[in-house]
């Protein structure tokens, strides 16, 4: 899945892949689950020359620098929910400190497997209705989804390629955990506040200028 979408991102950037190849390109990836991987465990026989590579969450990453031949950091993150986010993060830090000129960023999901249905089901975490009610009182859980995005970002000041396309600038990231709370799984509304004004106040940001909020 990365490996197309990887491919139509860089295609999408106005980016000939000959033209970063060997380059010293990052790629961060945000993944969590090993669906696929756990379902071929109760089967001994499905462990063949190609299992380990192709069912680990580091070989995510390093397929994509392997396939392109990148020679920047290339990791897989794992932070649940939020691994895609932090992915991001990482590559926007790497980028600020002049580490590399350009990242490939990624995130991808694919459910495969019952068990964790059942398992969150059992945590009583999923709407039974099959609705997420985000912000609303008559919020009951949430649904699982799969997919995956690429980004492809660069400093602003790092060399432009011939065709080079951009759709939007960011203008600031950050990251924390709340700590301990009610619960392991369950967040703090106090902490992601102070995570927002962190990095308003940082980044000389109006909350009342902004357009519109995405959760």
């Amino acid at each position: 899945i990365l490996l197309q979408l990887t491919w139509e991102a860089i295609e999408d950037a106005g980016i000939s892949p000959d033209t970063i190849a060997g380059d010293h390109v990052g790629v961060y990836v945000g993944a969590s689950a090993l669906d696929y991987a756990n379902e071929s465990l109760f089967d001994p026989n499905v462990a063949t020359g190609h299992f380990m590579t192709g069912n680990t969450l580091s070989i995510i990453s390093n397929r994509l620098s392997y396939i392109f031949d990148l020679k920047g950091p290339s990791f897989t993150v794992d932070t649940a929910c939020s691994s895609s986010l932090v992915a991001l993060h990482e590559a926007y830090r790497a980028l600020n400190s002049g580490r590399i000129d350009c990242a490939i960023v990624a995130g991808v999901n694919v459910l495969a497997s019952p068990f964790p249905f059942v398992g969150f089901a059992q945590a009583t975490m999923l709407s039974p209705d099959g609705q997420c009610k985000a912000f609303d009182a008559g919020g009951n859980g949430y649904v699982r989804s799969e997919g995956g995005v690429v980004l492809v970002i660069k400093r602003k000041d790092a060399p432009r390629w011939k065709g080079q396309r951009s759709h939007a600038d960011i203008v600031a990231v950050d990251v924390n955990s709340d700590g301990r709370t009610v619960g392991m799984s369950l967040p703090s509304d106090v902490e992601q506040a102070n995570l927002l004004d962190r990095v308003y106040k940082a980044h000389g940001i109006d909350p009342n200028q902004l357009a519109f909020v995405e959760a």
